[in-house]
């Protein structure tokens, strides 16, 4: 969310009041939402929460929403507590990009 909040506050009112209805009509929708891409397989569970809390709390701050789809193409692996951490953030779904050979079978 860091750098969709960096070109969000550099744009003028109008684009912002475009993205905002966008969201509020459901074309655009805010996925994962974390302040950062979380590195999910070698972070601390604090590090991970509270960058969700700062991500999360500009989302519902600025559009009135919290994402409800994980989305995270680009780990570098993850632990087998991902997927119920991010359950108790809320997340309906959750779509990753790289899974061990031995998941896979």
């Amino acid at each position: 969310m860091k750098f969709f909040n960096m070109w969000y506050t550099r744009q003028t009112k109008e684009m912002q009041n475009d993205v905002k209805m966008l969201i509020k009509e459901g074309r655009l929708e805010i996925t994962m939402g974390g302040w950062s891409g979380p590195d999910e397989c070698d972070a601390n569970y604090e590090d991970i929460i509270g960058n969700f809390q700062k991500g999360h709390s500009w989302l519902l701050e600025e559009f009135g929403v919290t994402p409800r789809v994980g989305w995270n193409i680009d780990p570098f692996g993850h632990t087998e507590a991902n997927a119920a951490l991010y359950h108790d953030f809320g997340f309906d779904a959750l779509f990753f990009g790289r899974m061990g050979a031995e998941e896979a079978t």
